[in-house]
């Protein structure tokens, strides 16, 4: 019998989003940490001490491993293009975190460059893939609600209001619509597509980039998404989608965006889903990941590289209304 193959990923940094994804990397069975690169050394150490690898002093490095079988990107925003067309451009697959870069022409740009390469690219947008997430599109499938009509969903936090808060700055790619509105977009975009018409408010921060937001989504069929996100305080905002013929709504645990039960009302009456994950819930992209690869897939089914497209697309088109514009993003050379 052939040994089962197991995937060494490289990370490239260890921030918050690093550490949680390589804790649950042990409910992955076919995944590891196969090293760590961060422009912190110490973070970098910190990580490869707690979950295995090891520590490359420079991210080349890391790519000329032929140990590292793929590159997981957690770097601040404003470092995804480069590292993601780096890592592409030496042969790895790559899982990127969200915001995927930030504008759609340099997400355009890697995409281009997976293909010609045929390698498999994904942005690391872990609620897709949480067992809630599956109920929702299996209850949307059956037509549990009739025709979904309208959303309300945001997404708030109270970062430290820093200016060296990477939150804040500009030149890190900050602001509350890539970093948390992100997550209501993209579930907006899984239920609905791309919006016909864009109308929103915007709320600046001293730094120049936007600290909250509020935004109406329209769509060609009739059906709307009222969304949110900011830098505003911690609070309990559930998901909530009206159809034709019921609703649904989904709970959210307190400061975050990790979903665990979806009531269905319909006819008066009530369902309760209770939906469990393992760990902290991000396993299940890395399982994906590795669908992927196995199968010989350049893309997940789940989030196609077209709607992370059209997403970054649409956060574009808000930026533009805001007059809100990163320095250097309009850079798009390959390394």
């Amino acid at each position: 019998m052939a040994a089962v193959k197991i995937y060494r990923w490289g990370f490239v940094g260890a921030g918050g989003m690093a550490q949680a994804l390589a804790a649950d990397l042990e409910f992955a069975p076919r995944c590891e940490v196969g090293g760590v690169y961060s422009r912190t050394p110490q973070t970098a150490q910190a990580l490869a001490g707690r979950f295995g690898g090891r520590v490359y002093a420079s991210l080349e490095g890391m790519l000329a491993d032929t140990a590292i079988d793929l590159i997981y990107i957690a770097s601040p925003n404003q470092l995804h293009y480069q590292q993601a067309a780096a890592a592409l451009q030496a042969g790895k697959p790559v899982l990127c975190e969200k915001p995927f870069t930030l504008n759609a022409a340099q997400l355009e740009r890697l995409i281009g460059l997976a293909r010609s390469q045929g390698l498999f690219l994904m942005e690391a947008m872990w609620t897709r893939w949480l067992p809630l997430q599956a109920r929702l599109r299996q209850l949307l499938g059956q037509g549990a609600i009739g025709q979904p009509l309208q959303l309300e969903a945001g997404f708030h936090s109270r970062p430290p209001a820093a200016a060296d808060n990477r939150f804040y700055n500009p030149s890190l790619g900050g602001g509350a619509l890539l970093d948390l509105g992100v997550y209501p977009l993209s579930l907006a975009s899984q239920i609905f597509g791309r919006p016909a018409k864009i109308t929103s408010t915007v709320q600046l921060a001293p730094t120049g980039v936007d600290e909250s937001f509020a935004a109406q989504f329209s769509y060609q069929n009739g059906a709307s998404a009222q969304l949110s996100a900011g830098f505003d305080g911690v609070r309990r905002q559930d998901i909530v989608l009206r159809g034709s013929e019921g609703s649904l709504q989904i709970a959210l645990d307190q400061g975050g965006w990790k979903q665990r039960q979806l009531t269905l009302t319909r006819g008066g009456r009530s369902e309760v889903f209770d939906a469990p994950y393992l760990g902290s819930g991000y396993s299940y992209q890395a399982d994906e990941v590795v669908r992927g690869l196995e199968a010989g897939r350049t893309e997940s089914e789940t989030m196609p590289l077209a709607e992370s497209l059209a997403i970054l697309q649409t956060m574009d088109a808000l930026r533009a209304e805001w007059g809100l514009h990163y320095p250097g993003e309009d850079e798009l050379q390959m390394l």
